[in-house]
C-alpha cells in the first residue's frame, strides 16, 4: 500500500535509518564483551547500544547531507597552546578569552592553564556562525547599494 502523505516516506527512512544503526551498534557488543571480560554491567550495555546508535546514525545523517566528520573526545583537555593553534589565534588572545570568561577554563595544572576540548568546540562554534552571520549582512548590503566586491 502507498502512502498517500509527504511525510511518511521521510518517517520511514528515518526508521530504517535508525534501525540499521541500531543494529551496528548491537553488532560490536560480543567484540565488547571480549575486550572486557566480566567488566561491563547489562545496564551499561544497554546505555553503550544507545549511545553508539545515537552516534552512528548522527554521522550517518551528516556524511549523507555531504558533510565532513571527526570524531573527538569530549573530556580531553587542551594546553592554551594547542587551544590557541585551535582557534588560530595567539596564545595571548586565547588568555585573554579565558580570563575574560568568553571561554570557561579547566582548574589549574600547577601554573599551567586547561581548557577542555568541548568549550573550545562550543566557543568556536559560535564564533563561526557569527562570522558567517556578519558577512551575509556585508554582502547583502554591498548588493542592495550596488557596491560590488
Amino acid at each position: 500500500m502507498r502512502s498517500t502523505t509527504a511525510t511518511q516516506p521521510g518517517v520511514k527512512r528515518e526508521l530504517s535509518l535508525r534501525g540499521a544503526c541500531e543494529k551496528s551498534a548491537r553488532s560490536l557488543i560480543p567484540v565488547i564483551r571480549r575486550a572486557t571480560p566480566g567488566k561491563t554491567s547489562p545496564e551499561a550495555f544497554t546505555d553503550l547500544v544507545d549511545s553508539l546508535t545515537g552516534a552512528i546514525e548522527r554521522t550517518a545523517e551528516l556524511l549523507l547531507a555531504g558533510k565532513h566528520v571527526r570524531v573527538i573526545e569530549d573530556d580531553e583537555t587542551m594546553t592554551t597552546q594547542e587551544a590557541a593553534d585551535f582557534l588560530d589565534v595567539s596564545r595571548p588572545y586565547l588568555v585573554k578569552l579565558l580570563e575574560t570568561g568568553k571561554i570557561p577554563q579547566l582548574p589549574k595544572v600547577g601554573r599551567h592553564r586547561r581548557v577542555a576540548r568541548a568549550a573550545m568546540l562550543k566557543y568556536k562554534r559560535t564564533r563561526d556562525a557569527l562570522r558567517e552571520s556578519a558577512l551575509k549582512e556585508i554582502t547583502a548590503f554591498s548588493q542592495r547599494h550596488r557596491l560590488g566586491y
